[in-house]
C-alpha cells in the first residue's frame, strides 16, 4: 500500500480549497468522458498538493463503484441530475475519511465547507449529518463492501469471474491497490547495478525480476522527475509486464522490426535498447506520435515515426517484409485498471466487441507484412480471453502458414502476479 500524503489544507487555506475544488472537477471531467491523466493535467494544483490530489482523486475513482454503494446506504435517495456534483464531493470525502491521515473532524469540516463553494448552501447540514454518521455506524457500513464484485462493472465482475473463477478475488484485489512504481534502466546510457546504486544513495528501495536486471520496482511511487538521471534519460518508467514484450521478440541489430501502435513509445526505447536498429513505430495519433518522438529523444533512441494506421498498410508500407512486428494492439484495458482505474467508469460490455474486431483487422493486415520465418508478437493490456487466447486461437485457425511459438514470457499475466500489470503475449512465426 502506498504511503497516504498527509494533507494539512483546509478551507482556511486556498491550496486546500482550490485542491478539493480540483479534486471534484476532475471527478465531473471523467463522468463525462475525459481519460483521467487528461483531466489532472487540465488542473493548476502544482507542488506537494500536486501529489495528495492524484492520491485523492485516483484512490476515489479506484473505490468509486462501492463508494457508489456506501453512498446509497447512506442516503435516501438519489442525487438530482443538476446535483451531481455534490456526489463526487461526497465520495472524495468518504475516500479520505476511509483512507486518509488526517483526524475526522476536520476532513468532515473541509468537505462540508466545500458545498459551499458549489453554492448549494442547503445542502451542508445534509452533508454534514450523512458524514457523522459514516463515521458513527462504519464498521456496520463496511461490512456490506466486502463483496469483490462491488469494487467492478457487473458485467466486468461477471466476466472476470466466469474466465479466473479461482483467481478473481484476488484480481479484484490487485485492482483495489495502488500500483507499484515500475522503472526500467536505460542499458545504453548506465549499468542496472549502478541504478541500483543511485537510488539506493537517495534512500530508495527497490526489487526487481528474474528474467531482466534492468526492471526495477519502487514500492512508492514518487515525482519522476526526482529520480536519478531522469532529464539524460538513464531511465523510464514501464511497467515490468510491458517489459516483457522487448525480451520475447528479442530483436537484432539487422532485423527490419516494427512497431505497429507504439504510442506513447516505451516499448519503441526498449526495442532499440536490445539492439534494434532498423526500427519504424507507427501510430494513428499524431500528437501521441509527438510523445513518442519525446520519448525516444530523451532516451537517445532512433526509429522512423509515420502518423498511419497499421490495419491499412497501403498508406504506409513500402513493401519491404519485416522480421519481426510488435503489435501492441488496441484492447479494453482491464488488465490496467489498477493503474487507470477511471476505466472501471468508462469502459462498457459493447466495448469488448469493438476491441476484438479492431484487433482481427490489425493482425491481418499486418500477418502479410511479414516475411516468412518472420515473427509477430502479439500483446494486449487486457486479461479477456475474447481479447487473448480466444483472439489468438481463431487466427491460427484462419492462417496455416501460422504457428504459435513457445517462450517463458508469453501467455496471460494477470494484475498483481509479481507487482505488475495485467498483460497477454502471443509469439507467432510464419511459415518459411
Amino acid at each position: 500500500m502506498s504511503k497516504k500524503p498527509n494533507h494539512q489544507g483546509s478551507p482556511g487555506m486556498p491550496g486546500g480549497t482550490l485542491l478539493r475544488q480540483a479534486a471534484i472537477k476532475v471527478l465531473q471531467a471523467v463522468d463525462e468522458g475525459e481519460k483521467v491523466d487528461q483531466a489532472l493535467a487540465a488542473t493548476t494544483v502544482s507542488g506537494p498538493e500536486r501529489a495528495t490530489l492524484q492520491w485523492l482523486v485516483l484512490g476515489t475513482l479506484r473505490e468509486y463503484l462501492l463508494l457508489q454503494k456506501l453512498s446509497g446506504l447512506l442516503l435516501r435517495k438519489s442525487w438530482r441530475e443538476e446535483d451531481q456534483n455534490l456526489g463526487f464531493l461526497l465520495h472524495l470525502a468518504l475516500f479520505e475519511l476511509r483512507h486518509g491521515q488526517r483526524p475526522a473532524f476536520a476532513v468532515v469540516n473541509d468537505w462540508v465547507e466545500m458545498v459551499e463553494t458549489l453554492q448549494k448552501t442547503w445542502a451542508k447540514g445534509l452533508m454534514n449529518a450523512v458524514l457523522r454518521r459514516f463515521l458513527r455506524e462504519r464498521e456496520a457500513l463496511e461490512a456490506q463492501l466486502a463483496d469483490p464484485d462491488l469494487s467492478h462493472p457487473a458485467w466486468l465482475a461477471a466476466r472476470l469471474r466466469e474466465a479466473y473463477p479461482e483467481e478473481w478475488s484476488a484480481i479484484a484485489a490487485a485492482n483495489n491497490r495502488p500500483a507499484p512504481l515500475w522503472l526500467r534502466v536505460n542499458t545504453q546510457r548506465v549499468s542496472p547495478e549502478n541504478y541500483r546504486e543511485l537510488l539506493l544513495a537517495q534512500g530508495l528501495s527497490c526489487h526487481g525480476v528474474d528474467w531482466s536486471d534492468a526492471a526495477l520496482c519502487l514500492p512508492e511511487s514518487i515525482p519522476v522527475a526526482t529520480l536519478p538521471g531522469w532529464d539524460a534519460g538513464w531511465v523510464a518508467v514501464q511497467d515490468a509486464a510491458a517489459q516483457m514484450a522487448a525480451h520475447i521478440l528479442a530483436p537484432q541489430s539487422e532485423e527490419r522490426i516494427l512497431d505497429a501502435c507504439a504510442a506513447p513509445g516505451g516499448k519503441t526505447a526498449h526495442l532499440w535498447a536490445l539492439g534494434a536498429r532498423r526500427l519504424d513505430a507507427l501510430d494513428r495519433s499524431a500528437e501521441r506520435l509527438q510523445k513518442l518522438r519525446e520519448a525516444l529523444f530523451r532516451q537517445g533512441a532512433i526509429a522512423h515515426l509515420q502518423a498511419a494506421d497499421a490495419g491499412d498498410p497501403e498508406s504506409w508500407w513500402n513493401g519491404e517484409p519485416y522480421d519481426a512486428i510488435l503489435l501492441d494492439a488496441p484492447c479494453t484495458g482491464v488488465g490496467v485498471i489498477r493503474r487507470h482505474p477511471d476505466i472501471r467508469l468508462r469502459r462498457q460490455a459493447e466495448d469488448v466487441q469493438q476491441a476484438v474486431a479492431q484487433q482481427q483487422r490489425l493482425l491481418e493486415a499486418l500477418w502479410g507484412c511479414l516475411r516468412p520465418g518472420g515473427r509477430l508478437l502479439y500483446a494486449t493490456c487486457s486479461i479477456l480471453p475474447e481479447e487473448n487466447l480466444l483472439q489468438i486461437r481463431a487466427f491460427l485457425a484462419r492462417h496455416e502458414d501460422a504457428r504459435q511459438q513457445a517462450h517463458p514470457l508469453t501467455g496471460q499475466h494477470l494484475p498483481g502476479q509479481n507487482d505488475m500489470d495485467g498483460f497477454y503475449y502471443a509469439l507467432l512465426v510464419k511459415a518459411g
